[in-house]
């Protein structure tokens, strides 16, 4: 058994001394692996010299990295430098491109040859495509190599604007590269196509239905374009040229930040937390004021102050913290909400649940937690924001669907409510012409038969006759008042009722008015109408509750009418609910929208009708 495992043994040793003999790379035409696996990395906190980097490449300080696909450093103060040397394993000179995808990088690269450097040249994301040597999305240089020739090349990294060293990196033909940057960009403007029409989507549904969730919406999807056009390296093709310079100087965070602003705004519309958590809305609110505030003071900073200004160091951490705050306070406000069973949240939940584990992602991957990065082709974070985009809109369509069969149905329910309240209307019309009838018939109708047997009479009765010329003045004007009370124009709401209240001081019933506000708010109608329902109520208290004392409270601001009346009588009897009088209250104060409340209390009976001033 010993002598196998010892014969195993010695089979593994050429497979061994294969698999890491040859740090070279070797490509005939374009490289399908990662070259990463080929890279020695050198890492320098002080600024060194050229010699200084060669003396450490030739003393062996560069060494080499884990298997990766892409370049990783976490987050760094440093300079780093990668070696990798590469043979064109073929008979005929090719055109090679080393290229790397991202955007706070400054790639420079040299040459090593007969001991000394030799720059091939420097690029960055903030240049331009008209300034750069190869007119790309990605930063690439072009290495021409002969048959069979062997270069060393050395890459210096500065990190620009980021925190975080991490590069995908790539070396492969001019063809190779040509044909991917092309697939890529079919795929990425299916992406972007597709976020572009639903942006104009919530944009069209904002300006017809007026709701600010589309706005807001809208604003959330510019943001995440913005975002994707940095992190896939296409804003040098979106942004013209004469604002590309004035791009570049904003971070992604400025970005995120902004669309967390924006998906903050959504989640409390989308879950009506004003109305149901309002504590969290509130909180929510602040912690978004500020980031606006944030936001705006960054962009002037930007047109005022210099671009190298330290003080953007901060600034870019400052972006951070707020942008953990919120996401903080968004995750915990969300869990609060669906554990208090809000199913909007839930469904939101839902909806992110894709954007939430490629932000996890992306976050452990820049801090190089957990191994290699879970990946998506063409990456999670824009997977994600897809799904959320495609159902957000899905549910917005569906929510306002059912928003428009409630809003039918009120419309319905208003139209019912509206054609009772024409029959009631009528109704109290027909009952006050009834009482004005009545009244002409018994009132003034007797006393217009007296004064026609007066004047029949032969007798001297000139006293009499003018005894009833009075009274019928008296009776006509009384008539009058009851068609239309015209000096409430003049003299007030509450002037009136006090005129009536005067009426009754010499009797056997004790009345308590309180008055306050004011009148002038009132319009004539609605103050006519409150004077009836004033009139009605008196009338029912005299007729039927046998009370000695009434109480009396008026009550008018800007907003709202009240009038409430409180007597001692005998109270509420179910048979009296259904008169006449009671039916004239409820028509006129449910043609203001008002409120009217009757019940029975241990002294008596109140009344409470609340009617709104607003014209």
């Amino acid at each position: 058994m010993l002598r196998n495992f010892l014969y195993f043994l010695i089979l593994l040793i050429p497979f061994f001394t294969f698999a890491s003999g040859d740090d070279t790379l070797y490509v005939k035409g374009s490289y399908p692996g990662h070259i990463v696996d080929f890279l020695k990395s050198y890492k320098s906190c002080a600024e060194i010299s050229e010699e200084q980097l060669i003396n450490a490449f030739k003393d062996g300080a560069f060494k080499n990295m884990p298997s990766n696909r892409v370049v990783n450093k976490g987050f760094t103060k440093c300079e780093h430098y990668f070696a990798l040397t590469v043979k064109n394993d073929q008979n005929q000179t090719e055109d090679y491109f080393w290229s790397y995808y991202n955007d706070g990088v400054i790639f420079s690269l040299y040459e090593y040859k007969d001991g000394k450097l030799h720059q091939i040249g420097k690029t960055s994301a903030s240049k331009s495509l008209a300034k750069r040597s190869i007119p790309i999305r990605c930063l690439s240089f072009q290495i021409k190599m002969k048959p069979y020739e062997t270069k060393t090349l050395i890459l210096k990294t500065k990190l620009q604007g980021h925190a975080n060293l991490y590069f995908p990196t790539d070396f492969t033909t001019a063809k190779d590269i040509y044909i991917y940057e092309t697939n890529h960009a079919f795929l990425m403007g299916r992406y972007f196509g597709y976020f572009i029409f639903t942006a104009l989507f919530n944009l069209f549904l904002y300006i017809i239905i007026r709701r600010k969730l589309y706005g807001f919406m809208f604003g959330y999807i510019l943001s995440m374009i913005a975002f994707n056009s940095i992190e896939y390296m296409y804003d040098t093709h979106l942004v013209p040229d004469f604002l590309h310079s004035f791009w570049v100087r904003f971070p992604k965070m400025f970005f995120v930040l902004f669309a967390s602003y924006f998906h903050t705004k959504v989640f409390q519309y989308f879950t009506n937390q004003k109305t149901n958590f309002p504590k969290w809305f509130t909180i929510l609110k602040y912690i978004n004021n500020f980031i606006l505030f944030i936001l705006i003071l960054f962009v002037a900073s930007k047109i005022i102050l210099p671009e190298e200004n330290a003080i953007f160091d901060q600034y870019r951490l400052l972006l951070h913290i707020c942008f953990v705050i919120n996401l903080s306070a968004l995750v915990v406000s969300l869990v609060h909400s669906i554990i208090n069973g809000n199913k909007q949240a839930r469904y939101y939940l839902c909806c992110n649940i894709l954007l939430i584990l490629s932000l996890i992602f992306y976050i452990t991957n820049s801090l190089q937690l957990g191994g290699s990065t879970i990946y998506m082709a063409p990456g999670n974070i824009i997977n994600g924001v897809s799904f959320e985009i495609l159902s957000l809109t899905i549910a917005f369509l569906l929510n306002y669907r059912k928003e428009l069969k409630a809003m039918n149905m009120k419309i319905i329910e208003a139209k019912r409510k509206s054609e009772e309240l024409s029959v009631a209307l009528i109704e109290v019309q027909e009952n006050e012409r009834n009482i004005i009838a009545r009244n002409l018939h018994d009132g003034l109708g007797n006393t217009m038969n007296a004064l026609r047997l007066l004047l029949e009479s032969r007798k001297n009765n000139k006293k009499q006759i003018a005894g009833i010329f009075d009274l019928a003045q008296k009776q006509f004007k009384n008539l009058i008042f009851q068609i239309s009370p015209k000096n409430i124009e003049s003299i007030g709401l509450f002037e009136t009722i006090q005129q009536d209240l005067k009426l009754l001081e010499n009797t056997n019933i004790q009345i308590n008015l309180t008055i306050l506000g004011k009148d002038d708010f009132i319009g004539t109608v609605k103050a006519v109408n409150i004077y009836r329902i004033f009139q009605e109520l008196m009338s029912n208290i005299m007729k039927h509750a046998k009370a000695t004392v009434i109480d009396i409270v008026i009550n008018c601001d800007e907003t709202t009418c009240s009038l409430q009346l409180e007597d001692n009588g005998i109270g509420l009897r179910s048979k009296f609910t259904k008169g006449m009088g009671i039916k004239n209250i409820k028509s006129r104060v449910s043609y203001h929208q008002g409120i009217f409340h009757m019940e029975n209390t241990e002294k008596g009976m109140i009344s409470i009708i609340e009617i709104p001033v607003e014209k």
